[in-house]
């Protein structure tokens, strides 16, 4: 993971976009911007149909804005595809997406896939009341948890055949995970640093630690009720595309940090501090940067 990283960032360089290396959307005038992409291949789970895949790349892509304390507006996306009836699901998927999000679908592009389709979805959302990147985590913040992990690891567990009679409320959330929309307004009130939840817990919270140059003790994982039947909490440090968000806040903003969020029916916990050195450490064992990577 490390490694991936330190090639992205190169990249990012060499597109001439380094100052968005620290941010998971990145700021103009107001706005935050996302883009995301995906190839079916690496994206679509067994169990998904087209409409499903772009509904969470759309969820997936409007994360990024959230979580960076945006209030969610548009979205546009760029969809490659075998068949017409695909197409049709996609933009079904998407338009779905956007309306659970309360923004707008203002563009959409359709191409002939010639191998496998694929699709991009870029995000725009307006700054609520600030910015808030990776960079910023301090000594003696509080670190939280909002919304819930395991998605991604009852996919896999599923995928290795380790699951099985899985109730249907369980298995759509690895479809449509359930997305904290409204948690861009307790983070960008108070939050010293974000970052989502899609390429795995653990890489998340190392994009704080690696920007912030901090060490985080996290104490526990908070599971979905609704996985728990299938989901150790230790299994979910790893989950991935769960689109939960790492927030890191003052200790003299939290009280107001989990009252909006108890406000706005927003799932959040405390489940962990930063402090002084680097690294990341459950339950006080060190715990390596790993998570997707390209």
């Amino acid at each position: 993971m490390r490694k991936w990283n330190e090639t992205l960032t190169k990249l990012m360089r060499l597109a001439g976009n380094e100052v968005c290396i620290a941010y998971d959307a990145c700021p103009l005038n107001g706005l935050l911007l996302n883009i995301d992409g995906y190839s079916m291949r690496r994206s679509i789970l067994p169990w998904m149909s087209y409409s499903e895949w772009a509904y969470k790349a759309t969820i997936a892509s409007m994360s990024d804005v959230i979580v960076s304390g945006g209030k969610p507006m548009a979205i546009l996306y760029s969809v490659g595809c075998n068949e017409e009836s695909s197409l049709i699901e996609v933009a079904k998927g998407v338009g779905e997406a956007s309306s659970y999000l309360g923004s707008r679908v203002l563009k959409g592009d359709a191409n002939k896939a010639e191998v496998e389709p694929w699709i991009d979805v870029a995000s725009v959302g307006s700054v609520y009341k600030k910015i808030v990147c990776r960079k910023g985590a301090k000594e003696g913040d509080m670190l939280l948890q909002v919304g819930y992990l395991g998605y991604g690891t009852l996919s896999e567990k599923i995928m290795r055949g380790e699951v099985r009679d899985i109730e249907e409320k369980a298995l759509e959330k690895t479809k449509r995970p359930h997305l904290e929309v409204m948690a861009y307004r307790p983070i960008s009130l108070f939050a010293t640093s974000s970052s989502d939840n899609s390429d795995g817990w653990i890489s998340t919270l190392y994009n704080i630690i690696d920007s912030s140059n901090v060490k985080v003790e996290l104490e526990r994982v908070v599971v979905d009720p609704d996985l728990m039947e299938y989901v150790k909490e230790e299994e979910a440090i790893k989950s991935w595309e769960d689109y939960s968000f790492a927030v890191t806040v003052p200790p003299e903003g939290f009280e107001e940090f989990m009252k909006e969020c108890k406000a706005l029916g927003i799932a959040c916990f405390s489940v962990g501090r930063v402090s002084k050195g680097y690294g990341l450490y459950y339950k006080g064992v060190p715990v390596k940067d790993e998570g997707w990577s390209w």
